[in-house]
């Protein structure tokens, strides 16, 4: 996610014919100062000295987390920025959804001004308002989206964009998340099967006493190899048998 960011911020800032290269100039003094400032007439970077133009503020748009987490029959995602969540129709906070391995289709959640609607890139696919499953406390965003919505849910990740347009310049931050929290329980390709922890634990005896049964055999063999070379040893050859003899 971070490298198609940047790909497409070098694309926007070469179309500028001001600068070849784009470089992010991050201060991890203060983690939280990547929001990145935009000419709103046409969305190409504001850059100084070459390099994208970042800060923490606006605040209310600056993210700091971006979680999802497996609520039943629901996902539960979550958006906490470094001031306070703005109720106002230049803000707008967005939670993409990949519920495919190929990434062919995926939903967005999008807020703005106190209403939330999911939408999809799928064809056909009819927009649901989620304002009712919405919850605002201070600096977080709160969505439940159930999971019936989504379809069947084959893999999980999630990534975001906070975005505040001005007159003159548009602000915008952006989140992604580790993939593997679950929205529900992915399922591999192929075919799977894996025993309950019940079983597991039923079957450590058997696996027990089948490592003493193999230990058993494998000692019983060497003991008759054992015995076999000894007799052979005590043996005289054949040929000394039949010395003598007329």
């Amino acid at each position: 996610m971070a490298g198609v960011l940047l790909s497409s911020l070098i694309v926007l800032a070469c179309g500028t014919g001001l600068v070849s290269a784009v470089s992010f100039d991050l201060s991890y003094t203060d983690p939280a100062s990547d929001v990145v400032e935009f000419w709103t007439s046409n969305m190409t970077p504001v850059l100084t000295d070459g390099n994208l133009t970042l800060s923490p503020f606006p605040d209310s748009v600056n993210m700091l987390h971006l979680t999802s987490s497996n609520a039943t029959a629901d996902v539960l995602l979550t958006m906490q920025v470094k001031g306070t969540i703005a109720n106002l129709d230049n803000t707008s906070y967005q939670i993409r959804l990949y519920t495919r391995q190929d990434n062919a289709t995926h939903f967005a959640v999008t807020h703005v001004n106190r209403t939330t609607t999911l939408a999809s890139n799928a064809t056909g696919f009819v927009p649901v308002d989620l304002s009712a499953s919405t919850t605002i406390v201070q600096d977080t965003l709160s969505v439940r989206v159930a999971k019936s919505r989504l379809g069947i849910i084959t893999a999980w990740e999630i990534d975001a964009t906070a975005t505040e347009t001005g007159a003159v310049y548009a602000y915008v931050d952006y989140g992604w998340r580790i993939p593997g929290n679950p929205g529900s329980t992915p399922r591999l390709p192929g075919a799977q099967f894996i025993l309950p922890n019940a079983a597991w634990i039923a079957l450590v005896p058997v696996v027990i006493a089948i490592a003493i049964v193999v230990v058993i055999v494998l000692k019983d063999r060497a003991d008759r190899s054992s015995t076999k070379s000894s007799k052979a040893k005590a043996e005289p050859p054949v040929s000394l048998q039949r010395r003598g003899k007329p």
